[in-house]
């Protein structure tokens, strides 16, 4: 689409199709009603004709959303390529499908570092049904650590069931917890997540040290993860204040060339009945996002020691010594 084809009536019938759509789905409908009051004053005043293209337009009404809403989900895309004529989050399952595969699911690194400590860095929390084989065995290789870190630095999001997936491997197998609910405004339903009483492979279990890293681009379902194990005092958050979007939903085709993501469901956690919108996961241990690696590394090596110390195990003298030349 030229820049040029930006006409009138293409911005008329975006701001009423979003307006509409946004009194339908979105999850807190006086909101709504106030976006749609707004968005039609503006046009009116002739206010969006002054966007250069469509990109700049997507910029506008985004910023718009935002300072009404305060809801860091809530935004409008533009494609200079005919949008296919069904969309979902992610776009087509055949993109979806290979761009998961080929960023490995969003497990970038897992390994054991020194002193028996598991490390895995994931950047998303992909589906169960494309990324659970995946998981498992991430989550299996970390089974017999004596304390794990995992990074969200640079996680932005994914689905409440890997969450809830991942979050079962490091909790006990006695009873299910409840992670999480989702009320989903369309239905009227509210959604809840629980750890699962058998996962594939080896549990990392609900007793050893974890730390969490966290970051200002750490958000939606990482942040549900940090959050949900933070309020089961399960895990440290260590790094920086996530980025504050707590309420999920989907992408609704506008017309040929503007989308938008519409959040139809809000977050709530069954123990603080709040979630992280607008204020981010606190972490417990505020520092730079680079600084909170070699912070959680040295938390662990001590837990892991204290809690050698405390319950001796035969056998276990030399990871001792391994940790005590770790900490010189």
């Amino acid at each position: 689409m030229a820049h040029s084809e930006l006409s009138n009536d293409l911005i008329k019938d975006t701001i009423e199709s979003l307006a509409n759509l946004l009194e339908e789905f979105y999850v807190f409908p006086e909101i709504a009603v106030k976006i749609r009051d707004e968005l039609f004053e503006k046009l009116a005043e002739g206010k969006y004709r002054k966007a250069a293209n469509g990109h700049a337009l997507s910029e506008v009404i985004t910023n718009q959303l935002l300072k009404l809403s305060n809801d860091l989900h809530l935004k409008l895309y533009f494609s200079e390529d005919v949008l296919p004529s069904k969309s979902n989050e992610y776009g087509s399952s055949e993109y979806t499908e290979l761009r998961l595969k080929l960023n490995n699911y969003g497990f970038e690194k897992v390994e054991r570092l020194p002193g028996n400590i598991g490390y895995l860095v994931l950047n998303e929390f992909a589906p169960p049904e494309l990324a659970g084989e995946t998981a498992a065995n991430a989550m299996s290789f970390v089974g017999d650590t004596s304390g794990l870190i995992v990074d969200l630095r640079n996680n932005s999001g994914g689905t409440s069931f890997m969450v809830a997936f991942i979050s079962s491997y490091l909790l006990d197998n006695s009873s299910p917890v409840h992670l999480n609910d989702l009320y989903w405004r369309s239905y009227n339903v509210t959604q809840s997540f629980w750890s699962l009483p058998f996962v594939p492979g080896k549990r990392f279990g609900g007793d050893k040290p974890i730390c969490i890293l966290t970051s200002n681009i750490t958000c939606s379902a990482a942040e549900e993860f940090a959050y949900s194990l933070q309020a089961l005092d399960r895990a440290q958050i260590i790094g920086e204040i996530t980025k504050g979007g707590a309420n999920p939903g989907g992408i609704h085709r506008i017309n040929d060339h503007f989308q938008a993501f519409i959040p139809n469901g809000r977050a709530i956690n069954p123990i603080t009945k709040d979630n992280w919108e607008g204020s981010g996961v606190i972490p417990d241990l505020k520092v730079d996002s680079e600084e909170a690696f070699d912070i959680a590394y040295k938390t662990l090596l001590n837990k892991v020691l204290e809690n050698h110390t405390k319950i001796p195990c035969q056998g276990e003298d030399q990871l001792i010594e391994e940790i005590k030349m770790l900490q010189l």
